[in-house]
């Protein structure tokens, strides 16, 4: 006899952290479908067993559990919202965005096509970058700094091909660039759906644009 499918939901410790209250709805709205709700995903990943399927919120989590757990379904928040039609979202009333997708998700088609579906089933009016995907990479200040020895230890094979795109700049060097590239967007919002491009577009948009997480526009009304 099989075992019956279990749905793990990685809350992400840096999300919560910088987002409490949205965190804290996600994980209410999760348990009510019947989710478990896991811990942090560098110890929480060896609870899960094959057959499971794990949805995380961070770049870092997907990382991590995709890597480490072969036989698990690993996505993200974003597909597992957009799988349902009963989910009462915020008419954004054709509000123009744009969306900034993340480098550690370039190659996740299904995550960035979920977060362009929410978007669009809440009326908003979504603006894509222009440019080479090179040029539209983004992931805050995050490809600035070494990988850290505890990401390097969890996810070996991933971050070191990460490491390889890594460019060390200054403090001073990071804040320049995010404001150069912030020059780029036309919208009022910019919507992202990571942690490290939140707080690098927080840090580099002029005054009258604004960064909002996907989360935030979902959850937080």
């Amino acid at each position: 006899m099989s075992m019956i499918e279990r749905i793990c939901y990685f809350p992400s410790c840096n999300f919560t952290r910088l987002r409490p209250e949205t965190s804290a709805k996600i994980k209410a709205f999760m348990a009510s479908r019947g989710v478990r709700i896991m811990d942090c995903c560098r110890p929480g990943h060896k609870e899960l067993r094959a057959g499971d399927t794990a949805v995380t919120i961070c770049e870092t989590c997907n990382i991590i559990v995709s890597e480490n757990c072969p036989g698990v379904r690993c996505i993200s928040l974003w597909e597992y919202l957009d799988g349902f039609d009963d989910i009462e979202l915020p008419d954004l009333g054709g509000a123009a965005v744009t969306i900034q997708d993340c480098y550690r998700a370039k190659e996740r088609n299904n995550s960035k096509t979920a977060a362009r579906s929410l978007l669009y089933k809440m009326n908003a009016a979504v603006t894509e970058l222009e440019g080479t995907e090179e040029e539209r990479n983004f992931d805050g200040g995050w490809l600035f700094v070494p990988v850290t020895a505890a990401n390097m230890k969890a996810a070996p094979h991933r971050f070191e091909e990460i490491a390889k795109d890594i460019r060390l700049r200054s403090p001073e060097e990071t804040e320049d660039y995010l404001k150069d590239y912030c020059r780029h967007f036309k919208t009022p919002v910019v919507v992202c759906y990571c942690n490290s491009c939140l707080q690098g577009l927080e840090k580099g948009l002029p005054e009258d644009k604004k960064a909002v997480h996907l989360a935030e526009l979902i959850f937080h009304q």
